[in-house]
């Protein structure tokens, strides 16, 4: 492991060290981050075949609803994936190690049934924080920001997973949750461009546009995902950072690790 880098980062360097890692492995990055997606965009491409050969307004509006039922579970699954193949590859090289994608990506399925049981779990809790009362539900948000980097990178199960969130994010919520937002802001970006850019050749909303042109809102869609696999690594890249910093802080992870370094060394 890369020693020397790993120390207490500024608000800043998180954002700057995501943006670096992400252009010195930019294509491994995104490769690892479009592969596990690749069987929600088969099936949204089949959608859009569906629909197209559909012969009515009624028939294809069916169709895109049996169809977006079938792929919201899929979607699940592969979001969880993407997140846990890019937790293991960001954190491989900002610690110095060589990273690949055959490599991501069979770490990422290693760990993909504990990461999918910790984010349903995460979910829930935090759907019914934002549903009850909004700010117990940001709290949550907060506390479980490294669900992903304790289970790929310390390979813990769903609930030691909170759990060790939790740990991490103490005496840092307002840290954690203003750096996550902006993380996510500023990837939201492309895909914001894209809304306005559809809202503007089409002259109605997305709601609007899935009943008068279920094609076009399918094809939408479809560019929302590629974007997001662009975006995503800066996102993961972002809270591994932020995942690391925390354990410095709060562990003196960069001195635990430097004295094993000396004494294996001696």
């Amino acid at each position: 492991m890369a020693h020397a880098q790993l120390r207490p980062l500024a608000f800043g360097e998180i954002l700057d060290g995501a943006f670096a890692l992400y252009r010195r492995h930019f294509s491994t990055f995104f490769l690892g981050s479009l592969l596990p997606l690749l069987p929600a965009l088969a099936v949204g491409l089949l959608a859009a075949l569906v629909v197209t050969a559909a012969g009515s307004a009624a028939a294809a509006l069916a169709a895109v609803g049996l169809l977006l039922l079938l792929l919201a579970p899929l979607l699940l699954g592969c979001q969880v994936l993407q997140w846990s193949v890019l937790t293991d590859m960001v954190s491989q090289a900002y610690t110095g190690h060589a990273v690949s994608v055959g490599v991501g990506v069979s770490r990422g399925l290693v760990h993909f049934l504990p990461l999918l049981g910790a984010t349903i779990i995460a979910a829930v809790l935090v759907l019914v924080g934002l549903v009850f009362l909004v700010v117990p539900g940001l709290l949550l948000a907060c506390m479980f920001f490294a669900v992903a980097p304790a289970v790929v990178v310390e390979r813990r199960g769903p609930i030691t997973a909170l759990s060790r969130s939790r740990e991490l994010a103490s005496g840092a919520w307002g840290r954690i949750f203003l750096l996550v937002t902006v993380a996510y802001i500023i990837a939201a970006l492309p895909s914001w461009g894209l809304q306005g850019i559809s809202r503007l050749s089409t002259g109605v909303s997305a709601g609007e546009l899935i009943l008068q042109d279920p094609v076009m809102y399918g094809v939408v869609q479809l560019i929302s995902l590629l974007i997001s696999a662009l975006t995503l690594p800066f996102v993961v890249g972002a809270i591994v950072l932020l995942y690391y910093d925390r354990r410095v802080r709060a562990e003196a992870l960069d001195v635990e690790l430097a004295t094993e370094g000396l004494a294996a060394a001696g």
